[in-house]
């Protein structure tokens, strides 16, 4: 969708128009729950969350403000909706938006290994180790920069951090993964892109 376009499906939405609604759920569904999946690594958990999100949206429309990027708005409600799930729901799984430990690993979503097919396993396990070494808050500020195409300013709205410190997640980050895979950034981006996303 274009700015325009999503301001106008936004519109409609917010009107009560039950095909801007599908429309509007049909285009998000699959990257919030790519987004959702590298949070809570819990495919039910995710999907549970982002009906519930589409739910509670649908019932409260009339009130939502209006927005020139659905993509943003949707995720900076998926991330919450997330938080408050897990901290009710499920206590035991630990993922702390103010954590920065190395004690959580990336569970790749169930396309991974079809979509790593054409990867040797070696180079599709390093980059697996690699990732699964960076802390929570790089893994999802790299997630929303690099795969998602946010800016650094959407992030930090999303994640509640300052631009500065979205700046410095992602440049660790990079650091680290370059020190991990022994290869130039966009080398690593080229090649992990293309593994968390079809």
């Amino acid at each position: 969708m274009t700015e325009r376009n999503e301001e106008a499906v936004w519109l409609a939405f917010r009107g009560g128009s039950e095909t801007a609604f599908t429309e509007i759920y049909n285009a998000y569904f699959k990257v919030l729950y790519h987004y959702g999946y590298h949070i809570a690594s819990d495919e039910n958990l995710v999907k549970d969350c982002i009906q519930n999100l589409f739910i509670e949206l649908w019932k409260s429309r009339q009130n939502l403000s209006a927005t020139t990027s659905i993509k943003f708005y949707l995720f900076r409600a998926m991330r919450r909706k997330l938080y408050q799930t897990v901290r009710r729901d499920k206590p035991l799984l630990s993922i702390d938006p103010l954590t920065d430990t190395y004690d959580t690993e990336v569970n790749f979503s169930p396309e991974f290994n079809l979509i790593a097919s054409e990867i040797s396993a070696q180079q599709r396990q390093q980059i697996e180790q690699a990732i699964n070494r960076l802390s929570n808050r790089q893994k999802e500020a790299i997630t929303l920069l690099y795969i998602e195409g946010l800016s650094y300013a959407e992030i930090s709205e999303i994640m509640t951090l300052k631009v500065r410190t979205v700046y410095n997640l992602v440049h660790t980050a990079l650091e680290n993964l370059r020190a991990y895979l022994n290869q130039p950034a966009t080398a690593i981006w080229l090649t992990v892109g293309y593994l968390l996303y079809p």
